[in-house]
C-alpha cells in the first residue's frame, strides 16, 4: 500500500466488527462464502496514521485487532525493514487503544516474546485500561516490553508537528471500569473522528457537535436491524438507519465502519447498502485513505 509523500493520512485496515468476515463457526451465506473464497475477507475495524513528512514515516495504529499481522502487512511500504532484524517490518510508533474489548485488543499477544517481539512500543490508552494490563498476569511478559502511556480525556497529545490526537469518553459496556474512547485527529488540514464503539447516541449528549466539528467521522455501524440479532437479546449499538437520520445532513463527511458480519450493508445488492449511499453516507472499505 503507497502513501502521497509529505502528507498525513489516516487508514482504513479494516472495517468488521470484532470477529471479522468470515465469523468464527458462523455457516450464514457470505461467512460461507468468505470460509470458500479467501479474498472475500475482511479484516476487524482498524485505522493507521500514515506520516510522510518525516523520516522513516511515522505510523500509528488505532486498535491492536485479531487480524494485526495482517494490517501491519498492509503498511510494510511506509513501516520499512527492522534495522537490526532482518525479514522482520519495523514496529510501529505507536498503538492508540479505544478500549479493552477483544477485536480491539487481541493482536496486542501478537506483539509479545513469542511473536513479533516488539522493544518498546508505546501503547496508548485509558489509565484504567493499562492498569488492566499490568494487573493481568497473562499479560506479563507482553507489558514488560511495552510503554504504556495514559491518556487523559479531552487533553490533545502532539504526535508530530501539526498531528494531534485527542482521546474522548464514549458510553460504551465496560466491564472491568476501564472505559471507551472515540480518538479526534486534528491533522495539519482536516480533522478526523474515529469511533468504532459506542452504546447509543442518546447516552451522549455532545455526539451531533463532535461529529459536526470534524472533516471525516468513521462511526459505529455494527448493526442494521435488531433482526440480525435471530432472537438474542437487544445488543448496544446505533443501528445504522438512526444514525443516519441522526447526522446525514452534515457537511461532515460520514463513513460507516465495524460492521458486523450479520449486516447487510455489506452486500451490495442488498436494499439496505442502496439506502445508505442514496443517504450520501459511506461504507469504509479496507485501503480506504483520507489525507488531513
Amino acid at each position: 500500500m503507497s502513501f502521497p509523500p509529505n502528507q498525513v493520512t489516516a487508514v482504513i485496515l479494516g472495517i468488521m466488527q470484532d470477529g471479522g468476515l468470515p465469523h468464527i463457526g458462523c455457516r450464514c451465506d457470505r461467512c460461507a462464502a468468505a470460509y470458500e473464497a479467501p479474498r472475500q475477507t475482511e479484516y476487524a475495524a482498524c485505522l493507521a496514521l500514515v506520516d510522510t513528512r518525516q523520516t522513516p514515516p511515522l505510523v500509528y495504529l488505532i486498535d491492536a485487532t485479531p487480524d494485526i499481522k495482517f494490517q501491519l502487512d498492509l503498511l510494510a511500504d511506509v513501516l520499512g525493514m527492522h534495522p537490526q532484524r532482518p525479514y522482520r517490518l519495523r514496529q510501529p510508533d505507536g498503538i492508540f487503544l479505544t478500549h479493552g474489548h477483544m477485536g480491539h485488543t487481541a493482536g496486542l499477544a501478537q506483539l509479545g516474546p513469542e511473536a513479533m517481539a516488539v522493544e518498546g512500543l508505546r501503547i496508548f490508552a485509558a489509565s484504567d485500561l493499562n492498569n488492566l494490563l499490568l494487573a493481568t498476569p497473562l499479560w506479563s511478559p507482553l507489558v514488560e516490553r511495552l510503554q504504556l502511556t495514559p491518556l487523559i480525556p479531552g487533553q490533545a497529545l502532539d504526535l508530530a508537528p501539526d498531528l494531534q490526537i485527542t482521546a474522548v469518553p464514549v458510553p460504551h459496556r465496560d466491564e472491568w471500569g476501564a472505559g471507551t474512547a472515540t480518538f479526534v485527529i486534528q491533522g495539519p488540514n482536516r480533522r478526523l473522528l474515529y469511533l468504532p464503539d459506542i452504546d447509543n447516541w442518546d447516552d451522549w449528549p455532545n455526539a451531533a457537535k463532535i461529529l459536526a466539528s470534524v472533516d471525516v467521522a468513521l462511526v459505529d455501524a455494527s448493526f442494521y436491524s435488531a433482526d440480525e440479532l435471530g432472537g438474542r437479546p437487544p445488543v448496544a449499538h446505533p443501528l445504522v438507519p438512526d444514525t443516519i437520520e441522526r447526522f446525514a445532513h452534515l457537511p461532515t463527511q460520514l463513513v460507516l465502519t465495524h460492521i458486523n458480519h450479520t449486516n447487510p450493508i455489506l452486500d451490495e445488492d442488498s436494499a439496505a447498502w442502496t439506502a445508505v449511499h442514496a443517504s450520501g453516507v459511506q461504507i469504509a472499505y479496507t485501503g480506504q485513505q483520507f489525507l488531513l
